[in-house]
């Protein structure tokens, strides 16, 4: 599901994969991706949500199909193409990058989503709790992370999600990752301005029994005037470990 604002949540079965709210005023819960201009330390979202700058020409068309998002600022276009695959259980989010300018621009991009892997209504009634039972596992080998939860009894058989970060044609460089929202955001602050943001290079890597779980990859990649480059983030969910690692296998080949 997905707003205008570029807000929403994924499901899997009756399982919440990423955290949201209903919220019609602020609609500010979902999977997003802040984008920092290194040259002109201006920094936004390739969706109106979360960072509420406003960019030129922004625009919204959802199909049949898929849903995308359009934006430009300082002659940097972000084009958002999200999809779900009709053959495995995978959302992809390709990160179109455009530069308009006649000069070479550097981009950080950072990707950004809250992990339940519960239902949406228990997570709802004790979000704390819930987030206790969620541990990551950074593959940095495979550009990807990996999530589970721990079984609270024998019976009990949780699912197994991933996030990764695939390129082809385009160089990305000094990739990083953290699964701490208490990193990522910082003391005080909310998503519209989170700490991580604040300062560039790679992310602190938390990882394992986080106390409050995220999926987060931060990318940096150089444009040559005029040039475009494409960057796929692709979120999967299986029943087990071994599906998942095919699965991160599967879609290392662009095709």
């Amino acid at each position: 599901m997905l707003s205008n604002s570029g807000a929403g949540y994924s499901c899997w079965r009756d399982i919440a994969i990423t955290r949201w709210r209903e919220d019609g005023t602020c609609d500010n819960w979902g999977s997003f991706f802040y984008i920092n201009d290194i040259d002109n330390n201006e920094q936004w979202s390739s969706t109106f949500q979360p960072s509420l700058k406003k960019v030129k020409n922004y625009e919204v068309a959802f199909s049949q199909s898929r849903a995308d998002f359009r934006g430009i600022l300082n002659r940097i276009e972000a084009h958002t193409e999200i999809v779900v695959s009709p053959e495995d259980d995978i959302e992809m989010r390709r990160l179109n990058l455009s530069n308009h300018s006649d000069q070479i621009r550097t981009l950080e991009v950072t990707s950004y989503a809250e992990v339940v892997l519960a239902s949406a209504a228990s997570d709802s009634m004790a979000p704390a709790y819930s987030n206790l039972f969620v541990q990551t596992e950074i593959l940095r080998e495979h550009n990807a992370i990996l999530c589970t939860r721990r079984p609270r009894s024998v019976t009990e058989h949780p699912p197994w999600m991933f996030q990764m970060v695939c390129s082809e044609g385009a160089k990305i460089e000094n990739i990083s990752f953290e699964t701490s929202r208490n990193n990522f955001i910082g003391r005080g602050r909310t998503i519209l301005d989170p700490a991580a943001m604040l300062k560039q290079g790679s992310l602190p890597g938390s990882e394992g029994s986080v106390l409050d779980p995220i999926v987060s990859i931060r990318y940096r990649v150089t444009l040559k005037p005029r040039q475009m480059v494409s960057i796929d983030f692709l979120t999967g969910i299986s029943e087990n470990r071994d599906t998942c690692e095919m699965l991160i296998e599967k879609y290392q080949d662009l095709h």
